[in-house]
């Protein structure tokens, strides 16, 4: 039996018809017009649903819509020839899922899986076939919106966004001294670190699940589910260490730890809703950092008694008996590191205007 053989539709393929009521306008779409959002730059993620969903919804000259084939990879058992041809195979149920985990950082993420969708369709499917076809719409379909929302970001980010981001981007060093001669020793990296810190919801501080890994011999299935492992005292020896030549740089890291907590736990989960939580407020004090809004000088001289040290001289979980984890982080905010924090966090509100 020849391997690319396929010229039947994606309605005989799959058994579930969930898409047929979106079949009601028999008149062929242009490229839909994807809205980006005015005046607020968007982040990744948005940007990767906004193109999802113009793949999603767009309709062909016959009212169909044009993922159909493309929706669920054919069943093995239906269709064994499928997998001795594609070696990765992947669907749009794949990629909408990994939008909910916010599993791809950037739209060139997204573009990757789009054109193994295409590619995989092409190697299975004859030229001639519908699903051919379809593959190849599809990914000119991706790529003209994705090419028309990029242009409306980089026009309504505008010349600000471009001086923000080349004042953030100095080399740390330099940062460092400008900063303090400037701002009264105003540091954006503390400043970002801090909030994660000082979040809290309803008096519960957010931050006491990300500061530490895992133990891998408590939880070792951690470790085969998450490829890149970071926690918020890797952050704060970076911070210490000036390793972080951005703000973006602070912010890609930040970002995957929540990544991962919404990876590893149910969307339903106390820790998935926590991270997300804090996702939002240290992406919404980053943009006031960038903007010169809401600059906090700390009064603090040297960063032998700053949040980031506290944290960078944590006992990694790993290396850590119970006993001395509890010594070293009180559940109740009791020991000895939290102490320093309570005096650190209580000086600066004392110093704020």
């Amino acid at each position: 039996m020849s391997k690319r053989r396929r010229n039947s539709s994606a309605q005989s393929r799959y058994e579930d018809g969930d898409d047929s009521d979106e079949s009601s306008n028999p008149a062929q779409s242009p490229a839909p017009s994807v809205t980006a959002r005015k005046k607020k730059k968007l982040d990744p993620s948005e940007l990767c649903q906004q193109l999802y969903e113009s793949i999603r919804n767009f309709k062909k000259e016959d009212g169909s819509t044009l993922c159909d084939t493309f929706i669920r990879a054919p069943k093995r058992r239906q269709e064994p020839s499928y997998y001795e041809v594609v070696a990765n195979p992947i669907d749009l149920l794949k990629v909408q899922q990994k939008l909910k985990t916010e599993a791809y950082e950037d739209v060139e993420d997204l573009r990757g899986d789009i054109e193994l969708i295409v590619k995989n369709a092409k190697a299975f499917y004859k030229p001639d076939s519908v699903e051919y076809g379809d593959a190849c719409q599809l990914l000119e379909v991706f790529n003209a919106n994705k090419a028309k929302l990029v242009e409306q970001e980089g026009q309504e980010g505008g010349s600000t966004e471009v001086k923000s981001a080349r004042k953030i981007t100095r080399h740390r060093k330099s940062m460092a001294i400008d900063d303090e001669a400037e701002d009264d020793g105003f540091d954006p990296y503390e400043e970002l670190f801090n909030s994660v810190m000082t979040a809290t919801d309803e008096n519960r501080e957010l931050h006491r699940m990300f500061q530490l890994l895992p133990s891998k011999k408590l939880y070792p299935d951690y470790y085969d589910v998450i490829d890149h492992p970071i926690d918020l005292k890797c952050v704060a020896v970076k911070i210490q260490t000036n390793a972080y030549a951005t703000l973006n740089d602070m912010e890609k890291d930040l970002l995957q730890i929540v990544k991962n907590a919404c990876t590893f736990n149910e969307p339903g989960s106390q820790i998935y809703k926590d991270a997300k939580t804090l996702k939002r407020i240290f992406m919404a004090r980053k943009l006031d950092i960038e903007a010169g809004r809401s600059r906090k000088s700390s009064n603090r001289k040297g960063r032998g008694a700053s949040l980031s040290a506290m944290v960078a001289a944590l006992k990694e979980e790993a290396e850590s008996s119970d006993d001395d984890l509890d010594d070293s982080m009180d559940t109740e905010g009791e020991g000895p590191l939290w102490q320093l924090f309570d005096q650190l966090y209580n000086t600066a509100n004392t110093n704020d205007p």
